[in-house]
This record gives structure tokens, C-alpha cells and sequence, in this order.
């Protein structure tokens, strides 16, 4: 079966506006997500009450500490997420989903490369990163843009009842 193109991207900035179709693509995608991440809380499916997330998140006391990013694509719409969380001495966490349709399509990977290109012009210098273990395909995306394991324990996280060991991974940028 031959491998599906990647659809043209680009980063915008998460607004507080942009609740309606982020819950929609949140719920979307819910089942997809939750095979290898905790699931979110269920605020983060309705509208209203992820305008008022965002509005803290972006608005809040914390909102100096973070960046957070849509992947639109070329008509606009949501195909995922990027974030960087944590932002402290310029380094700062990464995360990233794509949504069901586009796994596999090298969207993650082009992603979060476009992300390390930016993040100098941010203030940053180091990016660190979690991933599960068992979750190959983002240790793939990470080690593709030059990630490598730091060794540095980490304390399990929970999936569906049963304990998940996380991998952290970290760059220079």
C-alpha cells in the first residue's frame, strides 16, 4: 500500500477563539488519543468549558510559562496540536498529537520539526520531551528530529488502570 502524502501545515498560535473547533477535533479524536495517553478531562470536549480552559491557559497566570499551537492545514483545519509547557531558562517540554487521519502521514515528525526551527526565536535552547513506552511511532518522530533518551527516571503515569513507563527524551536547539 503505498505511504499517503503529508497535507501542507503550518503553526498558529492556540487562541482563546479557537475553542469550538479544537473540542470538536478533541472528540474527534478522543478514542484514538486515549490508546496512548491518559484521557483528558471531559471539560476538554465541550465548547464552553474549554473556552474557559484556553482562556486561562492563554490569559491566566500561567500563560508566560507555555506556547500552544494549532497544526492547521491548508483550509484551515485542525490536524493537530504542538505545545511547549514548563518554559523555564529556555528550556521547555514538548508535546504533540496528530489526529487519527493523519497518523502515519509524517505530519508528527514535519511538526515538531518546524517547532525546533522556531523555538531559538522563542528563547529557547533545549527542548525535553516524554514519551510512553510502547508508543514507537513518537520515539520515531523524536529521534527523527534529534532527540535522544536522557536516561533520567521518571515516575510512571497510569493508563487504563495499568502503570506506563515514560521515556524523556531531549535536544539542543
Amino acid at each position: 500500500m503505498p505511504r499517503r502524502m503529508m497535507p501542507a501545515f503550518r503553526l498558529v498560535p492556540l487562541a482563546v477563539a479557537d475553542a469550538a473547533p479544537l473540542a470538536a477535533f478533541e472528540a474527534a479524536n478522543r478514542d484514538w488519543f486515549e490508546q496512548s495517553v491518559p484521557p483528558r478531562p471531559e471539560a476538554h470536549f465541550d465548547a464552553d468549558a474549554l473556552d474557559e480552559i484556553l482562556r486561562d491557559l492563554l490569559e491566566g497566570p500561567e500563560a508566560g510559562s507555555q506556547r500552544l499551537f494549532l497544526i492547521r492545514g491548508a483550509a484551515d483545519e485542525i490536524l493537530g496540536r504542538i505545545n511547549l509547557t514548563g518554559i523555564e531558562g529556555g528550556t521547555a517540554q514538548v508535546g504533540y498529537r496528530v489526529g487519527a487521519a493523519q497518523a502515519g502521514r509524517g505530519l508528527a515528525r514535519a511538526a515538531l520539526g518546524a517547532m525546533v526551527q522556531a523555538a531559538p526565536g522563542l528563547g529557547l535552547s533545549r527542548l525535553e520531551a516524554r514519551v510512553a513506552k510502547g508508543n514507537p511511532a513518537s520515539e520515531r518522530v523524536l529521534r527523527a528530529n534529534g532527540f535522544a533518551p536522557t536516561g533520567r527516571n521518571l515516575p510512571e503515569v497510569e493508563l487504563h488502570g495499568a502503570p506506563l513507563t515514560v521515556t524523556h527524551y531531549a535536544r539542543a536547539v
